[in-house]
């Protein structure tokens, strides 16, 4: 059995656990036509083992929870299983490659989801929910359900950058608009541009740590904000980070002073309301995330001031203000809109430390 290259128009994936051009090339297409051998359905990614020609491929998939909505299920493939696959070969040379489409002995042809999560249907725009006392409601009113997702835009830049087209992991399309992204250091400039070209391999996500900071709001599988007012306390929780969440006093506390506080993921965040904007003060980062998608560095002098505000039912705004003199030359302010997902619960994806990607996650060059 022969193993046929072809030339495949396909879009990146939506990667919630890495970004699959650090491991695989997607100018190296790939058809694989063999005979199921095993098939795991595990986070973070589905793996399909092939007897092809005798010799033994792996091909990589999304995360069961992605590959669900594609219309994929446990019992999708079975050992024995005749199949063709077309997908990306890995950078490294071994018999691995990312997948693309599938197409069954029955003739049914199963994909992966696309780039851009598909929004649900925009529910009926309502008045923005409010509590007794008048405040918005960041979470669901009660008797419904609900959570924050699709992000606009695909990657964090100033403001008054502009148009400035990336991947929907934040990898540039033009490695020349670095400089434009924000306002960096020279060597937080440098250390961008490297994380760029080396296609964000070594983004602290594919060891599966949290996606904090503003990161939160653009991971896969979206927000939930728990309020309890009653405690002066909200609770964000994470649908794409192995039930990550992140605590927001409201009782008027002031952030803890350097030498009283060791730094974390998360952060301390105290906030407080101005009108209907939620305004959140944050400091106190280790340096050991990426704070956004696409690589931006920062050093633990990081300062964050978040503005949450909801003008209507189906909109969340978000807003913040990055302030770290170690990384950049001036404060500066990205903004982006999550929409709301009615009548569903948030879907948790697990990401679990994963040797598969790891050896073969190797950026360009090799």
């Amino acid at each position: 059995m022969k193993i046929y290259l072809l030339l495949l128009a396909a879009a990146l994936p939506l990667a919630a656990h890495h970004e699959l051009r650090a491991e695989f090339d997607e100018h190296k297409p790939v058809t694989l036509r063999g005979t199921v051998t095993r098939f795991e359905w595990n986070n973070p990614h589905a793996f399909l083992y092939l007897d092809v020609a005798k010799a033994n491929w792996a091909v990589e998939w999304a995360s069961p929870l992605e590959l669900r909505k594609a219309g994929w299920t446990r019992d999708t493939l079975k050992v024995g299983d005749s199949v063709s696959v077309e997908g990306w070969l890995a950078r490294d040379g071994s018999k691995l490659a990312a997948g693309r489409t599938i197409v069954l002995a029955s003739g049914k042809r199963l994909s992966e989801p696309p780039e851009v999560e598909q929004a649900p249907a925009r529910a009926q725009t309502k008045p923005t929910p409010r509590w007794p006392d008048g405040r918005p409601r960041l979470g669901a009113a009660p008797g419904e359900t609900g959570y924050w997702a699709n992000p606009s835009g695909a990657g964090r830049v100033e403001t008054a950058a502009g148009n400035i087209r990336m991947d929907a992991n934040g990898l540039l399309v033009n490695l020349a608009d670095a400089g434009k992204v924000a306002p960096f250091q020279p060597w937080a400039k440098g250390l961008y541009e490297y994380r760029q070209r080396m296609l964000l391999k070594d983004d602290p996500m594919l060891a599966c740590l949290p996606p904090a900071g503003p990161r939160m709001f653009q991971a896969s599988h979206g927000v939930q904000f728990l309020e309890q007012p009653e405690r002066k306390r909200i609770f964000v929780m994470s649908g794409g980070g192995n039930r990550n969440w992140r605590l927001i006093y409201l009782d008027g506390r002031a952030l803890p002073q350097s030498e009283d506080v060791t730094p974390t993921y998360w952060g301390y965040s105290s906030g407080r309301w101005a009108g209907d904007t939620l305004v959140v003060e944050s400091d106190a980062f280790n340096e050991r995330f990426w704070f956004s998608n696409g690589g931006l560095p920062h050093t633990e002098s990081l300062r964050l001031t978040e503005k949450f505000s909801r003008p209507d039912s189906n909109t969340l705004r978000y807003e913040v203000t990055v302030n770290d003199p170690g990384t950049y030359t001036r404060p500066w302010t990205s903004s982006w809109a999550l929409r709301w997902v009615a009548d569903q619960d948030i879907q948790e994806y697990f990401c679990q430390d994963d040797s598969k990607d790891e050896p073969h996650t190797v950026g360009p060059g090799r």
